[in-house]
């Protein structure tokens, strides 16, 4: 567990943040795979202070943001999932859950070759994820105390993506919108809903001030290196579309802009995702150029 402030604490794994935010009563914002919850619920039962779960916020509908739900639904029984209505929609659709969760179980596999989990995990056979309040664009989610957090849509990765603010404390928790830390100095963009959108999403979040950007992989960013982690999202953005629209100019086959871009970006922290995962989202990036062209 990481104190990142006396209102925000991040629990979980190395490649998964899960933070809960509030003091007597709190939110847990992202909620991870079920693998990353385990990790959660052992550093949980060794907190001294454990407020009271009040929401679980999952900030779009993707598997690695939303699997973690039905164990801490077990964990936190009275706790209201709280989501958009485009993720909601999302997390309805049989075949969408299911296949997360067929993703998720690849996941514990990997925690556990990498010493994150060490006993036996069942992953749950779920195939509706339900959402029981939304949030949206410009609503605030008191969690007591004078705890709010601003919620900030912020589209281009999904449609369904959220961020939160917490202005008392300057922290951004900013979800995917500003790609995946393959390593500290990496990123691989990740503009599945639109490019545009999603450099506008980065743009509006740059403004806010903030003291911590609270990403849900890996490093979490504070001080001076803030600057540096959002010209390196924008610049490593603008590269990725301009790779892409030469491969596509250039008339290249789809298959080997395929080869091309897992080349690029599957290494590093991406390692834990799939092949075909990615496979899915290097398709994705290229459908979106293309649409810009």
């Amino acid at each position: 567990m990481r104190v990142i402030s006396d209102r925000v604490r991040c629990l979980g794994n190395r490649h998964f943040n899960m933070f809960v935010v509030g003091k007597t009563s709190a939110a847990v914002v992202e909620c991870g795979v079920t693998g990353s919850v385990i990790s959660f619920e052992e550093q949980w039962e060794q907190a001294a202070l454990k407020p009271e779960i009040i929401c679980l916020m999952a900030m779009h509908a993707h598997f690695d943001h939303v699997c973690g739900i039905p164990r801490l639904k077990t964990l936190f029984p009275a706790a209201p999932v709280a989501a958009s209505p485009e993720a909601a929609k999302a997390l309805g659709k049989k075949k969408v859950v299911s296949n997360f969760f067929e993703q998720d179980a690849a996941m514990v596999e990997v925690l556990r070759e990498e010493g994150e989990l060490t006993g036996p995990v069942e992953v749950p056979a779920v195939d509706k994820i339900e959402i029981d309040c939304f949030l949206d664009e410009g609503e605030v989610l008191d969690v007591g105390q004078g705890v709010k957090l601003q919620i900030i849509a912020t589209p281009g990765h999904s449609p369904c993506s959220l961020s939160a603010y917490l202005p008392e404390d300057q922290i951004l928790f900013i979800s995917d919108a500003a790609g995946f830390q393959i390593s500290d100095t990496e990123l691989f963009p990740i503009f599945f809903q639109g490019y545009e959108l999603y450099v506008e999403s980065i743009r509006r979040l740059m403004g806010f001030p903030a003291k911590v950007l609270a990403l849900p992989h890996e490093r979490i960013w504070s001080g001076s290196a803030i600057d540096d982690f959002w010209q390196r999202a924008l610049f490593q953005t603008e590269q990725a579309f301009a790779v892409i629209r030469e491969l596509i100019e250039a008339g290249t086959a789809w298959e080997e802009m395929e080869e091309i871009l897992l080349e690029r970006y599957y290494r590093g922290n991406l390692l834990i995702y799939t092949p075909e995962n990615i496979k899915t989202c290097v398709n994705l990036l290229v459908r979106r150029v293309q649409e810009c062209l």
